[in-house]
């Protein structure tokens, strides 16, 4: 009994705590909701709004860049310094000057190259005498050699031959006048010491005979080929004197004209129109470069700089960040420090394909971008820095709302608080486009004419936002 007692009290105990809970529950939610409807109506009265509208979107970079000439000659020494410490300025244009093409703009120290121009000059002339020396050689021992082959050859062979008639002439009638004594003798009318005195000359002329007919044949097999040769080498020799010496001229004519050159080279002119800019240099670590009179510069120092004024560029460096966004043809506009309410027209030449170097550790990376300047303007010259916006992209009639009216939740999922008519916000699922720096494109999930936050970000954490699809 006593048993039965305590079990139906502890389910008496059990009903009242669970009644407890739910209207613990009950009071915690009212107060809930009320708190976030208070929060709800604040965030409504207090929050910054926006309407969201449809207009012209566009999208620019805005880098800042150093104006200067796309067509910049740099005008430099060309007079070898010779193992001295260069060659002296001796008149200049002033700096800024503007020059033709072929204008005066400067004179180097020549005096020395003349002199040495002049001791050229007798070294070609002696040794354009060696030349004609040995022309005049070669010519002669080829003269020697035709006249051989075509006169001399032939009259030793027929002298030869002449003293060959005269041998056989002889021989004949020492060998009759031998018989004839012979013949005499065996009658006893000569006597044999005469015999033998015409038997000797007989002898004697048949030998001049056969010495006559062997001159003639060493000549021809031996004597015409040795000649030749004796002439042919000396024409050998006389070639490679020539030779020899046309390469002393050449070579001496080449030093003539490089100090020619190099005199020339002291007068420099414009090779274009253009301003004339002094290349001086303060920035060198060991000594600055100053371009005046009586100032020494070595052989490619540079001496002047002539931008042509009519070719100017902006030369502007574009965060790596954005120079996917640039492309050659995009039209710019370009404002100087000077005049900065002044647009002036001008379009992307060039976008480098590599970064340029960094400045320092952890420096961010930067491209350089070529701008031609389009339109003619006094405001434009060189040496200034110039602001350039450079257009990327332009959509007509786009839905737009300012950049900080956006919310992020999750990885690529937008919202936007919408104030509605009633005076409640509540939150909208947008998809967004493009954007720039001060306004985004949504292509869906919002009207134009509906009331934003501009401020959303701020007061997200109040905001229930609805699960991410």
């Amino acid at each position: 009994m006593k048993t039965s007692m305590n079990h139906r009290t502890g389910i008496v105990k059990l009903i009242i705590l669970v009644a407890l809970l739910l209207c613990s529950t009950v009071v915690v939610g009212s107060l809930l909701m009320r708190n976030y409807g208070d929060k709800q109506a604040s965030i409504g009265a207090d929050a910054i709004t926006f309407t969201a509208f449809k207009g012209t979107f566009i999208s620019s970079v805005n880098e800042v860049g150093d104006i200067g000439s796309s067509s910049n000659i740099e005008i430099r020494c060309r007079v070898k310094s010779r193992g001295k410490e260069g060659v002296a300025i001796l008149d200049l244009v002033p700096e800024g000057t503007k020059v033709e093409e072929g204008d005066f703009l400067c004179q180097l120290d020549d005096s020395l190259l003349k002199e040495e121009l002049t001791e050229r000059k007798i070294v070609v002339a002696k040794d354009n005498s060696d030349v004609i020396k040995a022309k005049s050689q070669l010519k002669a021992a080829k003269k020697k050699l035709e006249e051989f082959i075509d006169g001399k050859k032939a009259l030793e062979i027929e002298k030869l031959n002449a003293e060959i008639l005269v041998a056989k002439d002889l021989a004949v009638r020492a060998a009759d006048n031998y018989y004839h004594t012979k013949n005499l003798n065996s009658k006893g009318y000569a006597t044999k010491s005469q015999m033998e005195a015409d038997r000797f000359k007989k002898e004697n002329a048949e030998v001049k005979l056969r010495l006559a007919e062997g001159d003639l044949r060493i000549y021809k097999e031996f004597s015409i080929d040795q000649q030749i040769a004796e002439f042919t080498s000396e024409i050998d020799q006389q070639e490679a004197q020539l030779e020899a010496s046309q390469f002393r001229l050449d070579l001496s004519q080449q030093r003539e004209a490089e100090y020619l050159r190099q005199v020339e080279s002291c007068r420099i002119v414009a090779p274009q129109a253009g301003t004339v800019v002094y290349a001086n240099d303060s920035d060198r670590r060991d000594s600055s470069i100053v371009i005046e009179e009586g100032e020494s510069i070595r052989d490619g120092q540079e001496i002047f700089y002539l931008p042509d004024p009519s070719k100017m560029q902006v030369n502007a460096k574009v965060n790596d960040s954005k120079i996917n966004k640039v492309k050659v043809g995009q039209r710019v506009e370009v404002r100087v420090d000077t005049a900065p309410e002044t647009p002036i027209a001008g379009v992307v030449r060039r976008v480098s394909s590599f970064p340029l170097p960094r400045r320092y550790y952890q420096a961010p990376i930067e491209y350089e971008v070529f701008v031609d300047i389009t339109e003619s303007s006094p405001l434009i010259r060189g040496g200034l820095r110039g602001k350039v916006e450079i257009f990327v992209e332009q959509q007509e009639n786009a839905l737009m709302v300012p950049v900080s009216s956006l919310v992020l939740r999750g990885k690529d999922t937008y919202f936007v608080i919408v104030k509605t008519p009633a005076g409640k916000i509540e939150p909208k699922l947008v998809s967004i486009g493009s954007n720039n720096d001060k306004f985004a494109v949504i292509t869906k999930g919002l009207s134009a004419g509906e009331e934003i936050l501009v401020d959303a970000d701020t007061y997200r954490d109040a905001i229930d936002f609805p699960a991410s699809p």
